[in-house]
C-alpha cells in the first residue's frame, strides 16, 4: 500500500497598503514589519476586516514557504463604498 505524504503548507496573509507599504497590526494600527502585522486566517477573514473597517488601497498577502507559491490581491480605494 503506498503511503501519501501529506503536504503541509502553512500560509500567512497580511494587509499592506498600498500607498505605504505598511502592515495592518489592527484597527487603526500600522507597523513596518510582517512580524509585528496581524495575521488573519485566510483571504476572506482579510477581506472581511477591510470591509468592516473601511479599508481600500490594500493589498491582501499570501505568503507561503515556497515564494512561488505567494499572492497578491490589491483592493482599491472604491472597493467598499
Amino acid at each position: 500500500m503506498l503511503e501519501h505524504k501529506k503536504e503541509t503548507r502553512a500560509m500567512s496573509v497580511y494587509l499592506q497598503s498600498l500607498k505605504s507599504d505598511k502592515y495592518v497590526a489592527g484597527p487603526e494600527q500600522w507597523t513596518d514589519t510582517p512580524e509585528q502585522a496581524r495575521q488573519f486566517g485566510g483571504g476572506t477573514e482579510a477581506l472581511f476586516f477591510c470591509y468592516q473597517h473601511r479599508l481600500g488601497d490594500v493589498k491582501i498577502l499570501g505568503r507561503f514557504p515556497n515564494p512561488r507559491d505567494n499572492f497578491t490581491i490589491p483592493l482599491r480605494n472604491k472597493s467598499f463604498e
